[in-house]
This record gives C-alpha cells, structure tokens and sequence, in this order.
C-alpha cells in the first residue's frame, strides 16, 4: 500500500515489508506480556501471547511456558503462531517456512527480504 515518507515522497510497501511490521508488532505485545507476567504471577506455568501470524486482524491467544517462548526469541526470525495459523506465503510471496509444529503452537521463520526485516527490528538483537 502506497504511503508517504518523511522526504515527502510516495513509498510502496512489500508485501514482506507489511508481513514483517504486522509480525513485529504481535512480537512486541508479547514481549510486554511476558513482562507483565514476570512482574504479576512469576510462577505461572503457561503464558498466554498472541499469534504472531501475518494476519493484522488474528486475536488468538495461544500459551506457552517461559522456556518455550524463550526457545523462540533466540531468533530474530522466529514467531510463534496458533495451530492453524502457518502461513508460508502471502500473494504468492514466500515469508516463512514451518520450523515446528507442537500442540499448542508452531514456531515459523521469516525468509527473504521479510526475515531481514524483523532482524533489524528486534530490540534483543537475537539471531
């Protein structure tokens, strides 16, 4: 979708570009609710994140242990999605592959110009 930038001038947004900042704002709520977990209930066994699927409107909630969720942040270029939710390409574009499948959520990596993108917006720099 077209926008414009600071200099004034008409930008176009990727298909993977909008993936990748739809991803990394589900990333984000996530981070806080860890937080806010660590902060409230430090003894809760499964947490509850957001799906971090491409989809803007996704409200599913799926839950995870600490370790689990950390397993996934170790790298920039993984999410995690809700069963169901793995998607692989988007208009014919490639943004992820599956990495694992478990019975409460799948973990997804970004590929091409989306998996560079999240990279460099990761505030934990993993990858």
């Amino acid at each position: 979708m077209p926008w414009i930038g600071r200099d004034g001038a008409m930008q176009i947004e990727t298909i993977a570009e909008r993936v990748a900042l739809n991803q990394h704002a589900f990333r984000e709520v996530n981070e806080r609710l860890e937080q806010s977990a660590d902060d409230v209930a430090p003894h809760m066994q499964l947490i509850p994140f957001v799906c971090e699927c491409p989809d803007r409107d996704c409200t599913e909630i799926t839950r995870l242990e600490r370790s689990e969720y950390e397993a996934v942040r170790q790298d920039s270029r993984t999410f995690l999605v809700a069963p169901g939710h793995e998607v692989i390409e988007v208009d014919g574009v490639p943004i992820a592959r599956i990495v694992e499948r478990c019975e409460r959520f799948s973990t997804m990596e970004k590929v091409g110009e989306a998996g560079a993108i999240v990279e460099k917006l990761d505030r934990r720099g993993g990858g």
